[in-house]
């Protein structure tokens, strides 16, 4: 009997034995192997090895095993013209070895992983999925602090820099220390876990990752977050009120730009041989005060809440100000006699904004205080480019060449 048993358990244990070797040899990348080296010609296969690739990056702290797949990535000899076994596009390779940086520094993904889809990042609870397309180029910004340098490679982070600027997010968020505080601070959202995001995916489809959380919530701010839950509120002010975001109406090209800019707002440890500081930023040249007002207006975010060349209509839920953001248009009438009751407005804000209705929670936007932000002289600049905005306002008609004054014989 023992004996039997004995032989059993042998049995088994052989069986599991071969199994195993033979899921070994079955694995999706042993596939991609068999598969890239059976397209070769016999003299093409000439030193080329199987088995699991991987490049130890030491600097970084990185163990990518990208090229177990992608096996022609660094030999156009090789490329087969279909992935995983093209080559890599232009001379990045030749300035980026890959010895020196591996994979994910760049693409994302998880580099010890040997499947494609825990590869490629796309499973659960993995924060950094590989950044197809022009996401990829959200992870220049890591190294490359002068991005002028590069801007030709980099179109989509180039433009969404520039978005960020005009459609005024400084006015709420603030990146390095520059803009306001209204909203959560950027700097290092790229790179932030979801629960110091403050993501809410209870409200958003599939899948559930950073990138698509930032172009979601730039399509339709209030989607993603209708309304601040109870414990989040001040006491006595339980009930929940929508988020304050604007919808500003962005294309599909700007969502995109925006989430690669977005994605590249991430922290960086990495070495200082590898990171080119970034330039200051240039002198603006203006010709007149009226000018440097508006590159003013434009430097800090005014736009954000009071819309694109002060023309106000950002909505502002239970404001006793109309509902709304005001525009500026009417700055010179209301101002115009007391030029230090604006600029004191625009030194110390408004805070908190008065109430539709006193019963309910206070507008999410406000007028944050500028005055240790904006120098004297940029804010007798800006003063002056509120004022000049009254020359866009309508018009009275002129009175038509056809028309006489009454004479004063009239009957």
């Amino acid at each position: 009997m023992k004996r039997l048993l004995y032989l059993a358990l042998t049995s088994l244990l052989f069986a599991l034995f071969v199994l195993a070797m033979w899921q070994d040899t079955n694995r999706e990348w042993t596939h991609y192997q068999r598969l890239f080296l059976g397209r070769l010609a016999k003299d093409e296969r000439r030193g080329l090895t199987g088995g699991i690739k991987q490049i130890i990056v030491k600097d970084l702290r990185r163990v990518d095993r990208c090229t177990t797949c992608h096996l022609a990535i660094d030999k156009p000899q090789l490329a087969l013209g279909v992935e995983p076994f093209t080559v890599h596009p232009g001379k990045f390779l030749e300035w980026h070895p890959p010895e020196k940086f591996g994979c994910t520094i760049c693409h994302g993904g998880q580099g010890l992983a040997t499947e494609v889809k825990a590869a490629h990042g796309d499973v659960p609870h993995w924060e950094d999925p590989l950044l197809r397309g022009p996401l990829v180029q959200a992870s220049c910004r890591q190294c490359h602090g002068n991005l002028q340098a590069i801007q030709a490679y980099v179109p989509q982070l180039v433009k969404g820099r520039q978005l960020f600027k005009a459609k005024g997010c400084y006015g709420c968020h603030a990146i390095n220390d520059f803009g306001q505080t209204v909203s959560q601070d950027l700097t290092e959202v790229g790179s932030k876990s979801y629960l110091l995001l403050e993501a809410d995916f209870e409200m958003m489809a599939l899948p559930h990752d950073r990138i698509h959380w930032f172009m979601r919530k730039l399509k339709n701010p209030r989607m993603l977050n209708p309304g601040v839950r109870a414990e989040q509120l001040p006491p006595g002010e339980e009930e929940v009120f929508p988020s304050a975001m604007p919808n500003f109406g962005l294309s599909a090209d700007e969502i995109q730009a925006l989430t690669v800019y977005l994605t590249s707002l991430t922290a960086s440890d990495l070495p200082a041989s590898y990171v080119t500081p970034a330039l200051p930023e240039p002198m603006l040249a203006v010709a007149s005060q009226v000018e440097r007002g508006n590159a003013v207006f434009e430097k800090f975010g005014c736009a954000g809440c009071h819309g694109i060349g002060g023309r106000g209509g950002r909505r502002n839920w239970n404001s006793g100000l109309g509902g709304e953001v005001p525009t500026l248009f009417y700055a010179k009438a209301y101002y115009g006699n007391d030029v230090e009751s604006l600029k004191n407005l625009i030194r110390n804000g408004r805070q908190p904004v008065p109430r539709a209705d006193a019963t309910r929670p206070r507008p999410g936007l406000y007028m944050p205080a500028w005055k240790d932000r904006i120098p004297e002289e940029d804010l007798d600049a800006l003063v002056a480019y509120l004022f000049s905005l009254s020359d866009q306002l309508p018009q009275p008609p002129a009175p038509s060449a056809g028309l006489q004054q009454p004479s004063a014989s009239a009957n």
